[in-house]
């Protein structure tokens, strides 16, 4: 599941759930970001950010959690959900996956 988390209906973080212990406490990893975090009651704990690990003073909100405002085919596609999140009517697109398929019918017995 993704979460928009942010302070005042301005979004910061695009966030997979990793592990729901709670509605209040979760383990994320972010998508417009590399690294990986704790939401507590409000408060983000950061693990693994290049900057170092730490605790966030300032508290933020889960803004929504509607899969098809938050939804994008590749974690390089999260802009398009910051980008349309003032359109409160926004449905990001069903992706579907265009795959090459290789005939297999190469005449070898298994």
């Amino acid at each position: 599941m993704r979460l928009m988390l942010g302070k005042d209906n301005k979004p910061s973080l695009l966030v997979t759930v990793t592990q729901e212990k709670s509605p209040t406490e979760f383990d994320f990893e972010v998508i417009n970001g590399r690294w990986d975090g704790t939401f507590y009651n409000g408060y983000v704990t950061v693990w693994g950010c290049p900057s170092g690990d730490f605790s966030s003073l300032e508290k933020v909100e889960i803004l929504t959690n509607n899969q098809d405002r938050l939804r994008c085919r590749w974690t390089s596609d999260y802009q398009e959900v910051f980008n349309n999140w003032d359109n409160p009517n926004y449905v990001a697109p069903l992706y579907t996956y265009n795959r090459e398929f290789v005939d297999m019918d190469d005449d070898i017995p298994f």
